[in-house]
């Protein structure tokens, strides 16, 4: 990627952070700001949106949600919702059998649960963005799996607590990769062993920082290494001292971006109804010219993929992106910005050393996760490039092996929405898998 002048990095960084801003920030911003954004806000949404969706091309799914997309393919769905520790409320989506399958309570066999964990910014919307016969979270139901997905606190599907209001409270925002690690992995697994009343996962898959927080997860609790059969990451997102997207242009003003944070109250970033991704999201959806604009943005981001079909692209910009802190990206830039590590959040010197007994952040500890890893990476992904993943496969406590996509075009996006992704990923991925039958009698027996 071409270097870029200081003035372009100084105008990326502040585009960005500017589309960070949310129109509900939870501190009230100074009426000479606050009263022109929230009238541009109520003039979109009253005037311009509604004659923008008559000329809206009109993909479905785009409008649905997770479940309703799972029922719409023809598949059973269960919603289910998990409390974490420290209070927050996960929504979880359950494909229970598939869509040929009938459920048979009586039946003397049980299928084993798998569980699908998104990456930053997503929901759980990312595994069914392709063709039924293309997509992870099908293909597994219907290879017999109890398929279960995870959502991160704080996107569409998770912005509630026991206490706190995500559109009021700031301090519901207040976490980062850090939280999701600690607390929703094992919550979420935790919930799926009491609901099925299984011991094991058949398998974990995550994606992009879904690999994270499990390896978070893994390194602080020895159980969670117990609790899987296999560890399944795709375009893992550990170390990322080598990302080559325009996200590395902001790393080196991750601080100014955090003192903007702090001085506008800035908590939830990337909300999916607010105003600059709805525009943006119309732009796309109204002509061919928007849609352009559309791949391009997303390609500045997953990569640049050679094969891309537009039904898929809006059925993802009809969810993605779908909110979180903007410590989760803060995370991410400070991670780049430290090189080749892996380390909890950075607050500064202070809080650092109130938080974790010394000034600067510690790193987890990889050699921890000795659950088995199977790890599926590519050449093109500008999150988890080789080098990358190279340092993360000498860093890992029980590396079983890896997949090289073989595509030198394949990029992080791909994972999500190439038309290859069931031949070159998906497919070789679930041959790793055991039997999805756990005979009933065998399992009491091995329970008891």
């Amino acid at each position: 990627m071409k270097e870029l002048s200081t003035y372009v990095k100084i105008a990326i960084s502040l585009a960005v952070a500017y589309s960070f801003y949310p129109h509900d920030s939870s501190r009230q911003l100074p009426a000479f700001v606050s009263s022109p954004l929230t009238q541009l806000q109520q003039w979109f949404f009253e005037t311009i949106r509604p004659r923008m969706e008559r000329n809206v091309i009109a993909v479905p799914e785009a409008f649905m949600t997770t479940p309703e997309i799972i029922d719409n393919r023809g598949y059973p769905v269960e919603i289910h919702n998990v409390v974490t520790d420290d209070g927050y409320i996960l929504e979880l989506h359950r494909i229970p059998f598939g869509k040929r399958d009938a459920h048979r309570p009586n039946s003397t066999f049980q299928r084993r649960a798998v569980f699908l964990q998104h990456g930053m910014m997503g929901t759980d919307h990312f595994w069914l963005v392709p063709t039924s016969n293309n997509s992870l979270a099908f293909l597994l139901a219907d290879h017999g799996y109890d398929v279960w997905m995870g959502n991160s606190r704080g996107n569409t599907y998770s912005r509630k607590h026991i206490n706190l209001n995500a559109d009021k409270d700031e301090a519901f925002w207040d976490f980062s990769w850090d939280e999701m690690g600690r607390y929703d992995i094992p919550a979420s697994i935790d919930y799926v062993f009491n609901v099925t009343g299984q011991e094991k996962l058949a398998a974990y898959f995550g994606y992009s920082l879904g690999c994270s927080v499990f390896f978070m997860s893994a390194a602080q609790y020895p159980r969670m290494n117990d609790q899987v059969d296999i560890m399944i990451g795709l375009g893992p997102t550990v170390s990322v001292a080598h990302l080559n997207n325009y996200f590395r242009y902001m790393a080196p003003f991750v601080n100014i971006y955090q003192l903007y944070q702090r001085l506008f109250g800035i908590g939830e970033v990337h909300t999916n109804n607010g105003v600059l991704h709805s525009v943006t999201r119309f732009i796309c959806e109204t002509s061919e010219l928007g849609a352009k604009f559309g791949y391009l943005w997303l390609s500045q981001i997953f990569g640049y993929s050679d094969v891309f079909d537009k039904i898929d692209y809006y059925r993802l910009i009809g969810h993605y992106p779908a909110g979180g802190s903007a410590n989760t990206m803060v995370h991410l830039l400070q991670n780049y910005n430290f090189g080749e590590s892996f380390l909890k959040f950075d607050y500064g010197p202070e809080r650092n050393l109130e938080r974790y007994g010394t000034p600067y952040p510690p790193e987890y500890n990889l050699t921890l996760v000795t659950a088995p890893v199977f790890l599926v990476h590519a050449d093109n992904d500008p999150f988890a490039p080789p080098q990358d993943v190279s340092w993360l496969k000498g860093k890992l406590g029980n590396l079983k092996g890896s997949l090289r996509v073989p595509s030198p075009t394949f990029s992080h996006g791909d994972f999500v929405w190439s038309p290859r992704v069931a031949e070159l990923v998906h497919k070789p991925a679930i041959d790793l898998l055991s039997s999805p039958f756990i005979h009933k009698e065998t399992y009491v027996h091995i329970s008891a």
